[in-house]
């Protein structure tokens, strides 16, 4: 038997043999991850022996990186596991007993920790929750954006154009957008009249603005503290950033009919009686059910409820010192596109779901804070998204109250 060892990256992959004695068959070498780097790797596996068999090839999970070699492998036959990066990182510390990272070792480690048996395979989605996958990080891609553009339009109206909040809470309602993109700053809104500014409003479907407000505008901008410095420039960036805006929203709003149409339209029975079931849960919303089966693939691959909740890695961090024990946020381990999701709806859910809304406010009056209790929600609505999906159940708040098997 074989153990090779596959450090991926993006131009090249180095590799490592080891035999059945764990020694080194051959020096660590690397290879292209083209086509032709692969048809090279085959070759000197080739050399070694014809039986796919007598290989046990492990690739360490690196998203884009482990895919195509991945499936190139696993089609020819050769028995591939996939390594969760933080597996192989531990089992360097103990091997190595320092901290100690190149390519090489890295290959070796992998290798090595093939000929131990002490690996676990991890996970691979069918292509419906992988698609799922892909999607809903194109979504969080752009959310990530969409905050950062709003940021910068936000920075340069605190400069040009202070005031205008005074009449927009939120300068980006579309009413807003629309007057900020035609009068950019305090000055631009100097220039303009009243006649003008009600045609532009009337322009804009479903707005109530007044002649009050238009003129409020208008007097706001003839007091701005803003003295015109930079005026063109700035106007430039903001109207720029908005078209930016516009495009990334449109984007977003693309990306998320086409995760409803998945999840709407599956025509596989047991994907779309799933879906149907976690749809009754009060409180969560499509894109929490989306994100979830995305990152974490069929939850029927999980033990049990316990092995769900650890691999999202829903638990709170602490720090005590001395009689002082204080909470901070979730653990970086674990899924966090998925624990946002579940977080964000156990905050939905306190306000529209009555039995989860009774286990918060329990724990609140038991000495909880509130981010300790909707933790303790978040894991709650986790063990239902389990449970409802392993059984194939719909809802049943009765079942809520009940503790779940651990």
């Amino acid at each position: 038997m074989y153990y090779v060892g596959i450090d991926v990256a993006k131009e090249k992959h180095y590799v490592c043999i080891l035999d059945e004695d764990t020694q080194i068959v051959s020096k660590p070498f690397w290879i292209y991850s083209d086509v032709l780097g692969l048809k090279e790797l085959i070759k000197r596996l080739s050399d070694l022996s014809l039986n796919c068999d007598d290989f046990i090839i492990g690739v360490e999970s690196t998203g884009a990186f482990s895919e195509n070699i991945y499936e190139f492998l696993s089609d020819l036959d050769f028995k591939v596991i996939l390594l969760n990066s933080y597996q192989t990182s531990k089992y360097r510390d103990f091997s190595t007993m320092k901290k100690v990272k190149n390519d090489s070792i890295d290959a070796y480690i992998i290798a090595e920790l093939l000929s131990s048996g002490k690996y676990k395979q991890s996970h691979i989605s069918s292509d419906d929750y992988h698609t799922l996958k892909v999607l809903g990080r194109l979504k969080k891609s752009l959310d990530d954006k969409i905050k950062t553009i709003k940021r910068e339009i936000s920075t340069v109206i605190a400069t040009v154009n202070p005031e205008i909040t005074h009449v927009f809470k939120n300068i980006f309602t579309k009413t807003a957008l629309v007057i900020i993109k035609e009068y950019p700053t305090s000055v631009d809104l100097k220039k303009t009249t009243l006649k003008r500014l009600l045609k532009l409003f009337r322009g804009i479907k479903g707005n109530n603005f007044s002649e009050v407000k238009a003129m409020q505008l208008i007097d706001l901008a003839n007091s701005s503290i803003y003295n015109g410095r930079a005026q063109d420039a700035r106007s430039l960036m903001i109207k720029t950033n908005i078209k930016i805006l516009e495009l990334l929203c449109q984007e977003k709003e693309n990306i998320e009919n086409q995760i409803n149409t998945l999840i709407e339209e599956n025509q596989d029975d047991d994907f779309s009686s799933s879906i149907k079931n976690l749809k009754t849960i009060p409180g969560v919303a499509d894109k929490t059910i989306s994100a979830i089966l995305g990152e974490c693939g069929d939850l029927k691959r999980f033990d049990s409820v316990k092995s769900f909740i650890g691999y999202l890695g829903l638990y709170p961090t602490q720090y005590q010192s001395g009689n002082s024990l204080s909470v901070g946020r979730l653990a970086q381990r674990g899924i966090p596109i998925a624990k946002h999701a579940l977080y964000m709806s156990a905050v939905s859910s306190v306000l529209h779901n009555d039995e989860l809304r009774k286990i918060f406010r329990d724990k609140v009056s038991a000495g909880k804070s509130k981010k300790e209790a909707l933790i303790i929600i978040a894991k709650k609505i986790a063990a239902i998204i389990y449970s409802i999906f392993k059984y194939n159940q719909p809802y049943n708040p009765n079942r809520v109250l009940v503790p779940y098997r651990k």
